[in-house]
């Protein structure tokens, strides 16, 4: 998976695309925390349109631990995907896990959501 960051005034815009896998995501989440530690905003919007497969619901929820955990600092984060991808199960960990996260299939409503 890669990743690219743009700063924006209120918030990051982060774009990950690629192949997905429960290792992929822990390696492009570290690579985003690394990448936001020395950074001020504590908002960010993900696009994730550019992603190809599927998880299973192991991995999904595993997914969602770890953006808990690299994105920890962080005070809110939206993630944009297709609404077909959306199944409550990373959100619903992420959440678990301390991280006021939610998943969205519209930018313009994460954008909003984001910057509340």
């Amino acid at each position: 998976m890669q990743l690219r960051l743009d700063p924006h005034d209120r918030y990051y815009l982060a774009h990950i695309d690629g192949l997905v896998s429960l290792e992929a995501w822990d390696q492009v989440l570290q690579e985003l925390a690394h990448a936001i530690a020395p950074l001020q905003h504590d908002r960010m919007l993900v696009d994730l349109s550019g992603l190809v497969g599927w998880l299973g619901l192991p991995e999904r929820t595993a997914v969602g631990r770890l953006m808990a955990t690299h994105l920890a600092r962080l005070g809110k984060v939206a993630l944009v995907i297709e609404a077909s991808k959306i199944t409550g199960a990373v959100e619903g960990e992420a959440r678990r896990n301390g991280l006021d996260l939610r998943l969205f299939s519209d930018g313009d409503e994460a954008a909003a959501w984001v910057v509340t």
